[in-house]
């Protein structure tokens, strides 16, 4: 299992009781064996594709700072204040070029909604700033067809899960091996062959070091193991 997308246009969705609030582009992006971070996605209409960035590019300057890998791109944009405009300078067919890119607020806010990817399960604004009035979803990983993301304490009572480990799965592949394998959207993911899961980071390097894991997971409150071969 190869592969570590961090999905920007999900890494913040803050209702608006939140002070602060985290800058938003739209792309996929993933790690390079050198500098830099490859788009693997553009979110259609976003900041980043009205300003001309594709998939392909290689982002390796943001806002005037060189960029290393997804970790850090991900605090720079996080850390970007909304409507700002910075450079974002990338590599295309091996030459570099600057674009102009004005960050936005995520696409849930301003549809109006945040949509938790649970079949089934939609959770309005409004809901958010009164039941959750500090709820935030950040760091996305994809590994082996598997997109998770980091559990706050709201939605670890949402869940049922009471302890600090475990990565909420928003969406499983179709066809992949951990479909056939019976995990799905909304499992909570607490520990991979007995290891602690805390982090989507926990659970990209633990699915990575074992093509036949085995996930222990909560759905619907109740613990239960998963193995994927």
């Amino acid at each position: 299992m190869r592969g570590v997308l961090f999905g920007l246009a999900a890494l913040v969705a803050a209702v608006p009781a939140v002070a602060q609030e985290s800058g938003w582009i739209g792309v996929s992006i993933e790690d390079q064996k050198d500098r830099g971070a490859i788009i693997r996605r553009v979110e259609p209409n976003s900041p980043a594709d009205k300003a001309g960035l594709k998939e392909g590019d290689v982002i390796i300057e943001f806002n005037r700072q060189e960029v290393m890998g997804v970790q850090q791109l991900t605090r720079l944009v996080r850390e970007t204040p909304v409507g700002r405009t910075v450079d974002v300078k990338v590599l295309r067919d091996s030459r570099e070029q600057t674009f102009k890119v004005t960050t936005e607020r995520g696409s849930g806010l301003r549809s109006g909604r945040f949509e938790l990817d649970v079949p089934g399960v939609h959770i309005l604004a409004d809901r958010l700033a009164r039941d959750f009035p500090k709820f935030e979803m950040n760091t996305v990983y994809v590994q082996g067809g598997v997109r998770v993301e980091q559990l706050t304490d709201q939605l670890r009572d949402f869940f049922g899960v009471y302890s600090s480990n475990g990565v909420l799965v928003t969406s499983v592949d179709a066809g992949s091996a951990a479909e056939k394998a019976g995990l799905k959207a909304g499992d909570v993911v607490v520990a991979i062959d007995g290891k602690n899961i805390r982090t989507p980071a926990d659970f990209s390097r633990e699915m990575r070091s074992d093509s036949r894991p085995t996930l222990r997971i909560f759905r619907d409150k109740q613990e239960r193991e998963i193995k994927i071969e």
